[in-house]
């Protein structure tokens, strides 16, 4: 007997974005043919533009679709915080609109995230997409060469191809995001991403803001969770900006530093929809 696929439920947040929901069903058509069941939910983000109204009206024609408000803009994160709250489905995936994504690369995730890895015979909790399609300034080209050839003749390491490019500023926040949570995404702020809904559900989700893309990647590496990342389809089309709210990294870290280590602490109520004026009490990893 086959086991029937995993169902998904599909989260895209938005604000002020009347005018642009009209590609959202897409998500619902394209899991459907993968023969998973399916529920989208749109979180309005204290919308002031029509968007409620619009995204109800999505809701009307199609029935595995729901939207949830927030009476006020609250965040990305606490978005995410919203849905997963409401979801029973094995699967979450979110993504975002104020960027070209392809519905039809949530295909790929979804196969990917089915198979498991040779050595450990588990799957992975973590699958995210990648964006490419943005041409690299010639002087990263050279100097991504010479790297890799001095680590080639010195260390013996083979070399591998360089990842898409995004931009200076992406590039640095990635390199960050590397050093101090240990992140080994590309892109990890691109909002097309797809976890194990039982996998999101065993720690709190303490940003409100961007900062969720980091946080949820970080701990996934904390928790040695198999993770991979696939490219999407190429768009010319720039990265949006992301807004990094200080307070998450207060929530995260115990501090105001910019970027801080990771820290460990006990589980709080105020975890499940913290206060930018909560400070937590916060116990360092040895």
């Amino acid at each position: 007997m086959v086991k029937p696929a995993d169902a998904v439920t599909v989260v895209v947040p938005v604000r002020n974005a009347a005018g642009r929901l009209a590609s959202i069903p897409a998500y619902g058509e394209v899991v459907g043919k993968l023969g998973r069941a399916v529920e989208i939910l749109v979180v309005d983000d204290g919308s002031i533009d029509g968007t409620l109204a619009a995204a109800e009206q999505l809701a009307n024609r199609h029935p595995y679709l729901r939207v949830l408000r927030h009476e006020t803009p609250r965040g990305y994160g606490a978005c995410i915080r919203t849905a997963l709250s409401e979801t029973t489905h094995p699967l979450f995936f979110y993504t975002a609109l104020d960027y070209p994504y392809t519905p039809g690369n949530l295909r790929l995730l979804l196969e990917r995230i089915d198979v498991r890895d040779d050595i450990l015979g588990k799957q992975p909790d973590l699958i995210s997409g990648c964006r490419t399609g943005l041409p690299t300034p010639a002087v990263v080209k050279w100097l991504g060469r010479g790297w890799r050839l001095f680590w080639r003749i010195f260390a013996g390491m083979p070399i591998q191809e360089p990842p898409p490019w995004h931009g200076w500023r992406e590039f640095c926040y990635r390199l960050k995001a590397k050093w101090i949570y240990g992140v080994p995404l590309a892109d990890v702020n691109s909002c097309f991403k797809l976890f194990r809904t039982a996998f999101l559900k065993r720690f709190p989700i303490q940003s409100n803001g961007d900062l969720v893309h980091t946080e949820l990647v970080a701990k996934a590496t904390f928790l040695t969770s198999i993770m991979d990342e696939v490219l999407l389809t190429p768009k010319p089309d720039p990265l949006p900006r992301v807004t990094l709210d200080r307070d998450d990294y207060h929530r995260l870290s115990g501090t105001r530093v910019l970027f801080a280590f990771p820290t460990r602490r006990e589980t709080t109520p105020e975890d499940l929809d913290p206060s930018p004026t909560t400070t937590p009490t916060l116990t360092p990893v040895l």
